[in-house]
């Protein structure tokens, strides 16, 4: 079928909306809405969607299953996109976000990178472009999650090389020029597996800019800020929620039945979310918190979604309606748009590399890496970006995140600082200073765009004394 424009899609939405008798779904322009140009609002103007974990784990019982499995174990003998989809129609969804590849590395695509693909299964087509038309047909949206650990390629921590980096981004060249508009790009396995740094953020950030302009990364960071990624995702059965008074685009991921994100042979009869949980005490609940919900529903080996889910689904689109009157989605904090990976650092107290290794954590804060230097204030990070940058003119500081009793520690974090930049990292200069609150939330500091090699980030001020940081990145804004 013909490629949709975000545009086209948003009006052939509305319109049927119009002749169903519908509310205009979240997705399509409503009161307060932002232009559909820009990718944060519209990603939260779509509110409600369906999370699609089917892969080889599907058919091997297993959240996180082996790699170098048998593609033709890969055997779905019913597989029906269009019921998935319209699925996710009766239950007032508007998009849907599809599993083309987990942490094994098997690929719902017909890759030309590797062999592990659909091409050498059972099955032989390419699911991503099945799935891609029939959400397109019934006015939905297709968004698409990708894994860069790929235990089956060894794309690993400790072991990244620039061939790798090269078949990540191969990958995503095919997935976002092969399917049309992809307004979002769900990523997972990077931050907290081999951090930002060993697979650049910026390098790849900048690569997907490059295909699809307007295509909003949620990078599964496990934190509630917007460090590595363009969406904060909330990934609920950690036990994480979307904060009462939340402004960042946002979304919330839950799985419909309790026992896992794949589908298992218990799923048929498990316990279900009820359609009261979904719409009352989640969907009418995030809502105005600007957190998009994607509910996960697992198809079955099949290729099917099982009758428990679809009837579920069914009930909560009898009780769901949009809010056409949410505010738009409030302004949202600088971003480091380009930042740069830096290939050293020293420190004047402790371990340098841990407040520039790219690693956030994936189990509540208690994981990870910081920069602790032992010593009294002041106390500096000088990053080295390798090579003299130009338009340098932001530096990000994101404070500890971990929690003790429900509460975030904020021992450590950093209350006054200055920032100085060096091409020869011998004469610095002055670029900013002021200070911060000592909550979590990501700090920024701007300045005039410089040539810079050597960007020192230098702490005045913390919490107890001493200072503490989680990450530092600088680059352009």
């Amino acid at each position: 079928m013909p490629e949709l424009s975000r545009r086209d899609l948003l009006k052939a939405t509305a319109a049927t909306s119009m002749l169903l008798g519908l509310p205009a779904l979240a997705g399509a322009p409503v009161a307060g809405a932002a232009a559909a140009d820009d990718p944060l609002s519209f990603f939260v103007n779509l509110r409600f969607g369906m999370f699609l974990h089917f892969n080889m784990g599907t058919f091997h019982d297993a959240e996180w299953v082996d790699p170098n499995q048998d593609p033709k174990s890969f055997a779905p003998t019913a597989l029906d996109c269009g019921q998935w989809a319209d699925a996710a129609k009766a239950a007032g969804m508007t998009f849907g976000v599809l599993t083309t590849k987990h942490h094994d590395g098997f690929c719902l695509w017909p890759s030309k990178l590797t062999g592990y693909t659909v091409a050498n299964s059972s099955y032989r087509r390419d699911v991503v472009a099945e799935y891609v038309a029939a959400f397109r047909s019934r006015g939905l949206v297709p968004a698409l999650y990708f894994s860069i650990w790929d235990r089956t390629q060894g794309v690993a921590a400790g072991s990244v090389s620039r061939a790798d980096l090269d078949f990540v981004k191969g990958q995503l060249t095919e997935l976002l020029t092969r399917y049309g508009d992809i307004p979002a790009l769900v990523i997972d396995g990077w931050s907290w597996q081999m951090g930002l740094r060993e697979v650049p953020y910026g390098e790849i950030r900048d690569h997907i800019r490059s295909l699809q302009p307007r295509c909003a990364v949620v990078c599964l960071t496990g934190i509630t800020e917007p460090w590595g990624t363009d969406v904060v995702f909330y990934e609920e059965p950690k036990g994480v929620w979307t904060a009462p008074d939340n402004t960042y685009a946002a979304c919330q991921g839950q799985t419909i039945a309790a026992n896992g994100w794949f589908w298992h042979p218990s799923t048929p009869t498990t316990s279900l979310m009820t359609a009261d949980d979904i719409v009352h005490r989640h969907l009418a609940q995030l809502e105005p918190r600007w957190s998009t919900f994607i509910l996960n529903c697992p198809p079955g080996p099949r290729g099917l979604l099982d009758d428990n889910i679809v009837a579920r689904l069914r009930e909560a689109g009898a009780l769901w309606r949009p809010n056409p009157a949410r505010p738009p989605l409030p302004p949202q904090p600088p971003r480091l748009t380009h930042p740069v990976a830096p290939v050293a650092a020293t420190a004047t107290s402790g371990d340098a590399a841990k407040a520039i290794d790219g690693y956030s954590d994936y189990n509540g804060g208690a994981q990870q890496t910081l920069w602790q230097p032992a010593a009294a204030l002041p106390q500096s990070v000088t990053l080295d970006l390798g090579a003299v940058r130009h338009g340098i003119d932001m530096l990000t500081y994101l404070p500890r995140q971990d929690e003790v009793n429900g509460e975030y520690v904020t021992t450590g974090n950093v209350t006054g600082f200055r920032v100085e930049t060096s091409t020869d990292g011998v004469r610095f200069a002055p670029a900013a200073r002021g200070g911060w609150p000592a909550d979590k939330t990501m700090k920024h500091a701007k300045f005039s765009p410089r040539p810079a090699r050597y960007v020192r980030f230098t702490a005045t001020a913390a919490v107890g004394g001493q200072a503490v940081a989680s990450q530092i990145d600088c680059g352009r804004s």
